[in-house]
């Protein structure tokens, strides 16, 4: 496997992390043709989503329920129904206790909303979701009153990163109600927010992307400074002794990091010493202590001042926490400035000022023990060293805690319940059982197996990826781990193992996420995208594989085979070519490259997301392409010879961002359903026109969509929000087929009738008769549901 700095070394699970690989592989999918990823992508995004959504009310005004604007093709709000899984948290990387009720608590899922729980964390809500991000990277209060609370928004890590923000987020009414602070929608990530204890109009905020470094308000965030710029920046605090001082972590321009103080509220920053600057800096105060700050360097190493963040000194003699730029976390006792309490992969203690870290924590997936990667750490706002000693941390698993972190042997609590923000990769769905297998980010390949229950199994640990059932016998279900290890389960995903050998391109020369499908004609066979294709006709038992098409200039993005037809498959590729086969079932193929060919580049040069054949008829393709722009969606009805943008215009079109999955429905060809960077749309019009009426998956970033087999019943696995599934069953007076009824609907009827065709046998009870035109009418006239 590729080496993970964050995995313990004798640990044989597959590692829980790949946040680098993975990041350089969502850069690919969110570039345009010159590699370029725009910093107002998100935001333009966001705004032409919030257009569309004013033209769908504006054209639903008044509708009975079975109009266009209504039906959504067929999906309306209430359709979605979230499947969780409801015992797999998603990464977290802060959290809020109330003050003097501490059984409330607010999570911020880094791609899932803000999160509200007024049990302690046995039930969740999330209660930010007209909020137009919800990337959330950091909470933060009012220190003088808890029903302010601050949400900094985007992951930083990245320096702005994949999960982009669009500022802070204010609610003054406990999270009910939120709105976004003027002067910060175009600051990209947030990663710290700091309320001045003695002045709340002063606030500090730790800034990533463009402008980056720490912003400073004096009038509660009506105007901004930047006091300290640099290219990223990741925390900031106050002296809890003294709200004159602060100290902060910069990265500047030149990509130094820095550990920075001030002793003037946050006017002015000077740069600390004693302390590496080639690593991410997270810092902490010892309240105990006046003018003790340690330091958590990247390096897994503390470090100490006593000089209020001026000059530091290394203290750790034994033991690393295997820290990093990714997950960096440090908290101090505030009643012991000697316990303290460091991460990365797991979490360390030291009892002795950080000169010694022993492990406490070795916890996986869906475990009680905190999950791998580390994020954020707080004491209950009641904690003393003695009677009170709780203890959370926030990770890429979710919420986990203690009641007595001072003790020799930890004893754990998870509070995943209902904290959906499970971030999928891909998911596949077989209808008849409701067994639902899907990749996810740090959560492994999962098994939701019924459809009364939101309680996923683990079936493969690590991160996951494209998944897939055999719809002939579902007891196959197939996933992957990273660079397209991919794996097999004959238990209906109990449990899985690999079947990559002979695969060499596996781990080696693949995409982070890679591509894989099995035939729709015979489940036996599957295709591996990776640098060659690769082909298995024999899945289900000995999974040999052999090389059906050279390495090309660029890794496989995506595959589809022809339903009905399996010499016919297409590929395509990370830089927009887009190659064909008509010859599939033979050793040795000849594939056609049919765009960007040199001659012919009807398509974008873009990173090819998906490729779909129409279920009814080969001809039609659709194929759906990453970036940032006008024309992500493009459909062919001659087998590709020529290509139409389906992405719409104006208000009711598709907003100008990448495309990750394409379904139509069973039954009806009109209906089309996209998976995108921010949430579902869909279309009753073939493409013409495009709503967006998920309430359920919300905004958040879709990366597939499909219609569970033999089924009505749509599934969405979101990024951040787990699987949603919606049944979309067509009105039965809907007779042509367009999603609407309609006097239309009445000709086709009886031009049906009359011509004696089985379809207008409506009744079902013996052949066609005057008795279906009764049925007909009577459905016609009673609408649609």
């Amino acid at each position: 496997m590729r080496s993970n700095p964050h995995a313990a070394p004798a640990d044989p699970r597959p590692p829980a992390s790949g946040p680098l690989e993975s990041w350089l592989w969502q850069k690919k999918r969110l570039a345009d043709e010159n590699g370029v990823i725009p910093v107002d992508g998100w935001e333009i995004g966001r705004k032409q989503l919030a257009e569309n959504e004013g033209w769908w009310r504006e054209q639903n005004a008044g509708a009975q329920g079975d109009g266009p604007a209504a039906r959504g093709a067929g999906l309306s709000p209430a359709s979605w129904v979230s499947r969780g899984p409801g015992n797999v948290g998603g990464r977290t990387r802060s959290f809020l206790i109330h003050p003097t009720t501490p059984l409330r608590m607010w999570a911020g899922g880094v791609s899932g909303g803000v999160w509200y729980t007024a049990n302690g964390g046995t039930t969740w809500t999330p209660v930010a979701d007209a909020m137009s991000n919800l990337n959330i990277g950091c909470l933060a209060f009012d220190p003088t009153n808890p029903d302010v609370i601050f949400a900094g928004t985007g992951e930083g890590v990245f320096g702005g990163g994949s999960l982009a923000g669009n500022g802070i987020w204010k609610s003054v009414d406990a999270g009910v109600t939120w709105t976004q602070m003027s002067g910060t929608a175009s600051w990209g990530a947030v990663g710290r927010i700091a309320v001045n204890p003695a002045n709340t109009q002063i606030i500090l905020a730790a800034r990533s992307g463009s402008s980056a470094g720490i912003m400073r308000t004096t009038n509660g965030g009506a105007t901004w400074s930047n006091v300290a710029m640099g290219s990223e920046s990741q925390f900031v605090s106050w002296d809890p002794n003294d709200s004159a001082k602060a100290v902060a972590h910069v990265r500047a321009l030149s990509g130094a990091h820095r550990a920075m103080y001030s002793t003037n509220s946050g006017q002015t920053w000077t740069a600390a010493t004693g302390i590496p600057t080639t690593d991410r800096i997270e810092l902490c105060y010892a309240a105990a202590t006046p003018n003790m700050v340690y330091a958590l360097s990247g390096n897994g190493l503390v470090y100490r001042s006593t000089d209020g963040g001026q000059t530091y000194t290394v203290r750790t003699t034994s033991g690393n926490a295997g820290s990093s730029w990714w997950a960096c976390p440090i908290w101090v006792s505030p009643t012991n400035s000697d316990l303290l309490t460091v991460g990365g992969y797991a979490i360390y203690r030291s009892t002795n000022g950080g000169q010694t870290l022993t492990q406490i924590s070795n916890g996986y997936i869906i475990t009680t023990a905190p999950h791998p990667d580390i994020h954020w750490f707080m004491h209950d706002p009641g904690y003393n060293g003695t009677t009170n000693r709780r203890w959370w941390v926030a990770t890429d698993g979710g919420l986990h805690g203690t009641n007595d972190i001072h003790a020799s042997t930890i004893s754990w609590f998870s509070r995943q319940a209902t904290y959906r923000t499970t971030q999928f990769y891909g998911a596949a769905g077989h209808g008849p059982t409701g067994r639902i297998i899907g990749g996810t980010q740090d959560n492994g390949t999962l098994r939701l197996n019924s459809t009364s229950s939101d309680t996923a199994n683990l079936t493969f640990g690590g991160d996951g990826g494209f998944c897939a059932i055999d719809h002939e016998d579902p007891n196959y279900t197939y996933g992957e781990y990273i660079y397209a290890q991919v794996h097999r389960s004959t238990n209906g995903g109990q449990s899985a193992s690999y079947i990559t050998n002979g695969l060499s391109d596996a781990n080696a020369a693949a995409n982070f996420i890679a591509p894989f499908i099995l035939d729709p004609n015979n489940p036996n066979t599957m295709y591996v995208g990776a640098s060659s294709l690769w082909r298995s006709q024999n899945v289900r038992t000995t999974a040999s594989w052999s090389a059906v098409r050279a390495p090309g200039n660029d890794y496989i993005s995506a595959i589809a085979v022809a339903p009905g037809n399996s010499s016919v498959v297409w590929v395509g590729q990370n830089n927009g070519q887009v190659w064909r086969t008509t010859n599939a079932h033979v050793a040795a193929p000849t594939w056609t490259v049919i765009d960007n060919n040199g001659t012919a580049n009807p398509l974008p040069n873009r990173y090819v997301t998906r490729i779909f054949f129409d279920p009814g008829n080969a001809s039609i393709v659709y194929v759906a392409f990453g970036g940032f722009a006008t024309n992500n969606l493009y459909r062919s009805t001659n087998g590709g010879t020529t290509w139409s943008d389906i992405t719409g215009s104006g208000a009711s079109g598709l907003p100008n961002i990448p495309i990750y999955g394409i379904a139509r429905h069973p039954t009806v060809a009109n209906w089309l359903y996209v998976a995108t960077e921010l949430g579902v749309f869909s279309s009753n019009d073939g493409g013409a026109t495009w709503s967006t009426a998920s309430e359920g998956p919300r905004n958040v970033r879709t990366d597939e969509i499909v219609f569970m087999h033999a089924s009505n019943r749509l599934l969405a696995a979101t990024h951040g929000r787990g699987i949603y599934t919606a049944d979309i069953n067509p009105c039965a007076a809907d007779f042509d087929g367009d999603g609407t009824r309609d006097v239309n609907d009445i000709f086709a009827f009886l031009g049906a009738w009359f011509a004696n065709d089985p379809s207008a046998n409506f009744d079902g009870v013996g052949g066609v008769g005057v008795d279906d035109i009764f049925a007909f009418l009577s459905a016609w006239f009673a609408g649609c549901p």
